[in-house]
């Protein structure tokens, strides 16, 4: 009996890890919006063609938008999960 207990809880353990390891890992999920163009599940960064430049962020993390391309110069905003924004001087986009 003390197998079987001792061989549950492990396999207990061992269901946990790998659930809580992909959840962990796991990227941005949700969409992006700019200048009306819907991304899903963004990752990393954008160059709009457009200004003002205009973001949307439906994901579950913050975006940063900068004034340089390639997400480059100084930071504008953060734009936290479930915030537009409109920025005259925005020039990319960051997503985690």
């Amino acid at each position: 009996m003390k197998r079987i207990l001792h061989a549950a809880g492990v396999m207990a353990a061992a269901a946990t890890l790998c659930l809580t390891t992909a959840t962990s890992a796991g990227a941005t999920t949700g969409a992006l919006v700019l200048n009306g163009e819907r991304i899903t599940n963004p990752h990393g960064c954008y160059n709009p063609d457009r200004w003002p430049l205009s973001v949307g962020n439906e994901t579950n993390e913050a975006v940063t938008i900068y004034n340089g391309s390639d997400c480059s110069g100084s930071v504008e905003i953060v734009l936290a999960p479930g915030s537009t924004a409109v920025s005259e001087f925005g020039q990319s986009v960051y997503v985690p």
